[in-house]
């Protein structure tokens, strides 16, 4: 047998006995952090069932008398759920702007409502359902679509991840319009 095969074999067998010892040591801290993490997650989720549309139907965004921001995402969302805690409190202080979330895996009308290519996706609505139009010195960028048979704007979102900031933005933003 070559002896490079043979020196390579041998490293192999010493990188995993190293990680099985590594494994067996650190088995037992696993667990905690495991429930560590979905603890984390269930404060984040919480703040959901406030802003959550339970059954998605287009017609509550025309029939909002205030204009309306529909976060649009999933259960196992990283960024949705880093989002939450701000866009709870955000809904508390504005009563002149509805702030919703939207989980798809409840919701499939709203999976084929909305242009969902990732999570989050942040809708951007004027009352009575009228498409926002973002200023040219928006700081933040979206995405217009538009009817394919009369071109008219029909929907703005926002796609990914805000931060408290720029959620803020957002919202002075549609406020002034």
């Amino acid at each position: 047998m070559d002896r490079r095969l043979i020196k390579a074999v041998a490293i192999i067998v010493v990188i995993l006995l190293i990680a099985a010892v590594y494994v067996i040591k650190n088995s037992g801290s696993i667990a905690p952090m495991q429930s560590s993490i979905d603890e984390n997650a269930g404060v984040l989720q919480s703040g959901r069932e406030h802003l959550k549309i339970q059954d998605f139907n287009p017609s509550m965004i025309a029939e909002s008398e205030v204009p309306m921001i529909i976060i649009i995402g999933e259960d196992y969302c990283q960024p949705c759920l880093r989002m939450m805690p701000d866009l709870e409190e955000l809904h508390r202080l504005h009563d002149d702007i509805s702030i919703r979330y939207i989980d798809l895996g409840e919701n499939e009308s709203a999976a084929a409502y909305f242009p969902i290519r990732v999570t989050p996706t942040i809708a951007v609505f004027e009352k009575n359902g009228e498409p926002f139009t973002p200023g040219e010195d928006s700081p933040l960028s979206y995405i217009l679509y538009s009817d394919k048979n009369t071109g008219e704007h029909v929907m703005t979102v926002h796609e990914g991840y805000l931060t408290r900031s720029e959620l803020e933005s957002l919202i002075e933003e549609v406020l002034s319009d």
